[in-house]
């Protein structure tokens, strides 16, 4: 699915928008989230949940928003992980995860707090929402120089997010 048309200039117009701290860190960043929401925002590694789990995810309690990210990668990654969900929390998003997922990673959690969690899975990027809390995720990262130099495959997948693509027209000799 391509980027939806003006993504990248919706995404740095939310993050203006913000008095961000100086300089930008993702427990920084977390802070201020919790400042402007009113609320606290925990951030936890989440448990190993098999392999079609998502690598991070937001649930949005009655009185916290708690981000789980995974803790099987590298510091940079883990950053950008706790950045995409709080992506999702700063656009309004939508909480969402399968009920599998939620079971697992808290097993005392009442039915009626999962009847707050609604909506799909969130294991791929097809989605607008999905779009938009990766590119706010990739603007914060540039922000904060969390870039992984160690991880090319990454740094790939950043620039071509962050950067308009080029087109080429190439003539027959």
């Amino acid at each position: 699915m391509p980027l939806p048309r003006g993504l990248r200039k919706r995404c740095e117009a939310v993050l203006a928008g913000l008095d961000l701290p100086s300089p930008l860190t993702v427990d920084g960043f977390r802070a201020s989230l919790e400042q402007l929401r009113g609320r606290p925002i925990v951030m936890e590694p989440l448990p190993v949940l098999g392999r079609d789990a998502p690598c991070g995810l937001w649930i949005a309690l009655p009185s916290v928003d708690a981000v789980f990210y995974e803790q099987h990668t590298s510091p940079a990654h883990q950053d950008l992980i706790k950045l995409h969900e709080l992506g999702h929390v700063l656009c309004g998003h939508s909480s969402v995860l399968e009920l599998s997922h939620l079971t697992a990673l808290m097993p005392d959690l009442t039915p009626e707090a999962v009847t707050q969690v609604i909506g799909a899975n969130r294991t791929s990027y097809d989605t607008v929402e999905e779009q938009e809390a990766e590119m706010i995720a990739l603007l914060l990262a540039d922000r904060c120089g969390s870039a992984d130099p160690v991880d090319p495959a990454s740094n790939r997948l950043a620039e071509s997010l962050l950067h308009p693509v080029r087109t080429r027209r190439w003539r027959k000799r």
